[in-house]
């Protein structure tokens, strides 16, 4: 896998062939007439296909393969962090506000370390989403970034 991705890549990196791939995924299902020199680099990397004599094409399950492939060769992500916040408003507003009452109790003050610990057993942004936190007012903070406490 890693192969055959690295030869995509640099097939990607080389402008011709860039524009090339290009014209050849326009060329839909039928493909487009062939080109040896062209399509070298990307016939190598095994991201095309040849539907008929002369003719190459995008192969649609190649790139599908090697996309399963670098999925299934990424480290899992640690049980129970939060690697990425909501966008929507609500459901974001949602996730802030359950994590800034379990990060403190009501009345206390901790410190940015504190803080950042606390976090960092939850979630992968530490700087983030403590930022996100302040900004939603969630949590408050000295002027100075010292103290944190629930707003």
């Amino acid at each position: 896998m890693e192969p055959q991705l690295i030869q995509l890549l640099a097939a990607l990196a080389n402008g011709r062939s860039r524009a090339r791939f290009a014209q050849i995924s326009l060329g839909g299902h039928d493909g487009v007439p062939s080109d040896e020199r062209l399509d070298r680099l990307l016939l190598t990397a095994g991201v095309l296909r040849q539907p008929s004599e002369g003719r190459v094409a995008v192969d649609d399950g190649a790139i599908r393969s090697l996309l399963d492939a670098v999925r299934a060769a990424r480290p899992p992500k640690p049980e129970g962090k939060l690697d990425l916040l909501p966008r929507q408003r609500r459901p974001l507003l949602d996730v802030l506000r359950s994590l800034g009452t379990e990060l403190l109790e009501p009345g206390e003050e901790v410190a940015e370390k504190e803080v950042n610990a606390r976090l960092a057993d939850r979630v992968e942004d530490v700087p983030r989403v403590r930022r996100a936190l302040v900004d939603e007012g969630i949590l408050g903070r000295e002027r100075d970034g010292s103290r944190y406490w629930l707003a």
